[in-house]
C-alpha cells in the first residue's frame, strides 16, 4: 500500500517541500509570480543569484503540479526560460488529501510512525520528515542542547521549533523535548528584593517598575511593605517567556502583575497565566489596586486602533472583578489605554492602598 501511494504521490525535494510549506500559510488560494519568488527565495536562499535559480522554479512548481498541491495558470510568463505560469491556485482543503500521501511515502522511525495516521499539513510532513533524517542520523548521540541551538542544527535555522512546539506536532505520543534531546530556556526576570513577603510584583514598564521599587524600598518599617517580597521588570512582552523564572524565586507562593490598561498590556499577563497554570508555577494574577488607581487617574489616550467587543471581553476577564473587567472592557471599545506611568513616583508613595490586597 505504501509502495503504491508513493508512485502516485512524488516524494518533493526539500526546497520543494519547504516552497509547499510556505503556500500553504498563503492568505489567499491563488499566489501570483511575484509573491512565489518571493517564497522560492526562502526555500532556495542557496540558489539566490544562481543562472539556474528560473529553472529550479519551473522544476519546483512542475513537482508540487505533479503532487496535486497546486494547479499552474495557462497563461505564463515569457519573459526568459523557461516559461513560468503567472501564478498557481491552491486545491481546496477538502480536496486536499496530498499531505497524508506523502507521510504514507516516508519511512518511519519508530518514535514518528503516528505520522502514518495523523492529520497533518505538507509543510508538518516536511517538518517531521527533516526530525525523522535527523533522529537517524544522531539517535547514538547522547548530547542536549537548548532549543534554539537544537533548532538551528536540524533545520538551518534556529527558530523553528519555536513556532512548531506550539502545534500539535508536539505533545504526549508525538514530539517531546526529550525525543529532540533539548529544553526551552526561559530569560530572567529582572528583580530586587524588597521584604519577605511571599509576593512577587511584576511590573510591565521600566519606569514604573524603578518608581514601585522606590516607594517600596523607602520604607523605614519593614511591616509597611505588606506581603511583597520581591519587585520585578517584566520587559512588556518579555514576561510572557521570562514568567518561567517565577518558579525560581526563593519563597514566592504568587505572582501579582501590573501593566498598562490597553490591548497588549492585558494580552500579556493573561499568556503568561495560562503559562503559568500550564506548568504548575505560582498564579500569575491581577494587582488589583494598582489597576483601580489607574482607572481613577484622569489620564486618558486615544489607542491607534479600536478593539472588537468579544476581544476587549476576552482580554479584560483576565483581571477577574466584575467591575474592573466591565470598565476596563469599555475603554478597550473605546480605543482609549491608560499608560501605567500615570500612577507617579509621587503618587505611589503617598498613596499606600495599592499594598492592599497583593
Amino acid at each position: 500500500m505504501i509502495a503504491e501511494v508513493a508512485k502516485e504521490v512524488p516524494t518533493l525535494a526539500p526546497r520543494t517541500a519547504r516552497l509547499a510549506a510556505l503556500l500553504e500559510e498563503a492568505e489567499r488560494r491563488t499566489v501570483v509570480l511575484d509573491e512565489l519568488w518571493d517564497m522560492w527565495a526562502k526555500s532556495d536562499p542557496g540558489g539566490i543569484g544562481r543562472p539556474e535559480r528560473r529553472a529550479n522554479l519551473a522544476d519546483a512548481i512542475e513537482e508540487l503540479r505533479a503532487a496535486n498541491l497546486v494547479t499552474p495558470s495557462k497563461s505564463i510568463d515569457k519573459s526568459a526560460l523557461p516559461y513560468l505560469p503567472t501564478r498557481v491556485t491552491l486545491p481546496a482543503p477538502a480536496n486536499s488529501p496530498t499531505a497524508t500521501a506523502l507521510a504514507r511515502s516516508i519511512i518511519w522511525r519508530p518514535e514518528l510512525a503516528w505520522a502514518l495516521s495523523a492529520r497533518l499539513t505538507v509543510g508538518q510532513v516536511q517538518t517531521l520528515s527533516t526530525i525523522n533524517i535527523w533522529l537517524r542520523d544522531n539517535s547514538h548521540k547522547d548530547d542536549e542542547l537548548p532549543l534554539r541551538e537544537r533548532s538551528l542544527e536540524v533545520f538551518g535555522h534556529e527558530k523553528v521549533l519555536d513556532k512548531a512546539i506550539n502545534t500539535t506536532l508536539f505533545g504526549p505520543g508525538r514530539i517531546t523535548l526529550d525525543m529532540l534531546r533539548t529544553f526551552r530556556t526561559h530569560p530572567p526576570l529582572a528583580g530586587t528584593r524588597v521584604g519577605d513577603g511571599p509576593v512577587l510584583l511584576v511590573v510591565e514598564n521600566d519606569n514604573t517598575f524603578h518608581s514601585i521599587r522606590a516607594a517600596l524600598q523607602g520604607q523605614v518599617n519593614e511591616s509597611s511593605w505588606g506581603t511583597v517580597g520581591y519587585v520585578a521588570w517584566g520587559a512588556g512582552g518579555a514576561f510572557e517567556a521570562s514568567v518561567r523564572s517565577t518558579g525560581d524565586v526563593q519563597g514566592i507562593t504568587r505572582v501579582r502583575y501590573f501593566g498598562d490598561i490597553d490591548i497588549d498590556g492585558l494580552r500579556i499577563p493573561r499568556s503568561a497565566a495560562a503559562t503559568a497554570a500550564r506548568e504548575g508555577l505560582p498564579p500569575v494574577l491581577p494587582a488589583y489596586a494598582l489597576y483601580q488607581m489607574l482607572l481613577d487617574t484622569d489620564v486618558r489616550q486615544q489607542h491607534r486602533s479600536h478593539v472588537i467587543a468579544p476581544v476587549a471581553a476576552e482580554v479584560a476577564a483576565w483581571l477577574d472583578r466584575p467591575q474592573l473587567v466591565s470598565d476596563v472592557t469599555a475603554l478597550l471599545g473605546a480605543a482609549v489605554r491608560i499608560p501605567q506611568e500615570a500612577l507617579t513616583a509621587t503618587t505611589l508613595v503617598q498613596q499606600r492602598t495599592w499594598l492592599d490586597g497583593l
